[in-house]
């Protein structure tokens, strides 16, 4: 038996989308509390290859700035030094002389806390 007559199209069925709520409630995502990291261990000296001792980041740090120092600090007084040596002591005003005296004593005294800190181990500064 033949069909004769053509079948109407069938429309494509869609998923069907929920209704939309307006007011759903949302899960709250219970946050766990962050665990605690271990902390953290002070960096000991190790042997590196060659048997030397391996430095801390802080330590050469600190000891690149104190090689600095003593550098600038070398070059500024062989510097001022040569410089007074070529003027004549009786060119120098006495009120020059003596800021200078008190500016590079002044110098000097700065560096004593740091030089006391580190011959006594110290880590707060000293009271005045």
């Amino acid at each position: 038996m033949a069909r004769t007559k053509s079948r109407p199209p069938r429309k494509k069925q869609t998923v069907k989308k929920r209704p939309a709520r307006k007011f759903a409630k949302k899960k709250l995502a219970r946050k766990r509390p962050a665990k605690k990291k271990p902390a953290k261990r002070r960096p000991r000296p190790r042997r590196a290859t060659g048997g030397e001792w391996a430095v801390p980041r802080k330590f050469a740090d600190t000891d690149q700035q104190i090689e600095t120092l003593r550098h600038h600090v070398s070059e500024q007084c062989v510097s001022i030094a040569s410089s007074i040596d070529t003027i004549p002591p009786e060119m120098i005003p006495v009120e020059m002389r003596d800021r200078w005296l008190h500016e590079l004593r002044q110098a000097a005294v700065a560096l004593v806390p740091v030089i006391e800190r580190l011959a006594t181990g110290q880590t707060t500064e000293p009271s005045r």
